[in-house]
């Protein structure tokens, strides 16, 4: 393969433990043309003193280190000292399997019309082990989509795990992260590239090894409010426009109702109805809407399959959130 400069940024914040795997992981690729921009984000632990010893061993790895911003801070700063063709992300406490990057650049080589590509994931859950919640980030991370309804996906849930793109640096270059998110800025960018037509892919094939915490299991439970209102601002932001003029119906109760209602109350989304609970005295088929939003989690293939028996049968007629 013609190697072309690789541009890998790793924003740090208290990654200790993991640290030096991450970092050998990306330089024991086989894939040789890289270069690894890391920039620690005001560590308290050791991991500037880390990442020191191996920009002292390594000429291919730059060091940035400054006062805590936040992800999208560290990221937006990085990309400004990139210089290469392609750009690729990882976390400082996840690992790339050694074939990763050439799989993803070969991957773009062969795909001229998508720009930007992720992979799927192995899980670790770092401090706690639960079967179920191991099954329930597969679920969302390993995921199949055609090219229309990747948006559907996503807003159902889905997620192109953040520290596996690889993309063109055009991507970058045109396409700034949104500063002001602290949780949602990789979710909020894919929303923009898709309005773009910018062409989007997940390679299947598990490159990585994603660590998970009980914090990320909370958010996805919709137990964090900061968190759900973050993801609402941002989906919600998307959803207007891909929705247009098309009427909502919300059924069930949550985790993330309050947020929900406190985010659409100041959203431009219109909703028609809210149907606390499907009961045999409640005939959807009299509401008026044409898009539902499911809260009910634990309810909700059967809320699904009785939307499909009234001729809701295409996955894009419904978020389950």
């Amino acid at each position: 393969m013609e190697n072309n400069l690789v541009s890998v940024i790793m924003p740090v914040y208290n990654n200790e433990k993991y640290l030096s795997g991450a970092i050998e992981s990306i330089l024991n690729q086989t894939y040789k043309d890289i270069e690894l921009l890391i920039l620690d984000d005001g560590s308290t632990d050791s991991s500037l003193s880390i990442i020191e010893k191996y920009a002292m061993e390594n000429r291919n790895i730059r060091l940035i280190s400054r006062d805590n911003k936040g992800v999208a801070y560290s990221i937006d700063e990085l990309l400004s000292y990139a210089n290469g063709e392609y750009i690729g992300r990882m976390n400082g406490d996840d690992v790339s399997y050694p074939d990763r990057i050439e799989t993803q650049v070969k991957y773009l080589k062969d795909n001229s019309d998508v720009c930007l590509v992720g992979s799927f994931i192995d899980v670790d859950l770092t401090d706690y082990k639960n079967s179920s919640d191991q099954d329930m980030c597969e679920k969302i991370f390993n995921f199949k989509f055609y090219k229309d309804n990747l948006a559907i996906k996503l807003l159902n849930g889905n997620k192109i795990c953040h520290g596996t793109f690889l993309a063109r640096f055009s991507v970058f270059e045109n396409n700034k992260y949104n500063l002001t998110l602290k949780s949602m800025e990789d979710i909020e960018l894919i929303f923009r590239l898709i309005e773009q037509g910018v062409g989007i892919d997940v390679i299947h094939k598990r490159l990585y090894i994603n660590r998970v915490n009980s914090e990320f299991i909370h958010k996805q439970k919709g137990l964090n409010e900061k968190y759900n209102r973050e993801m609402f601002k941002s989906k919600f932001s998307f959803v207007d426009k891909f929705v247009g003029n098309r009427g909502i119906c919300i059924i069930g109760k949550g985790n993330i109702s309050n947020q929900l209602y406190e985010v659409l109350n100041s959203s431009k989304v219109r909703v028609n109805n809210v149907v606390n609970e499907i009961t045999s005295d409640c005939d959807l088929k009299d509401l008026s809407f044409d898009y539902i939003i499911i809260l009910d989690r634990e309810n909700r293939e059967s809320i699904e399959n009785n939307l499909i028996s009234i001729g809701k049968k295409n996955l894009a007629d419904f978020i389950s959130f």
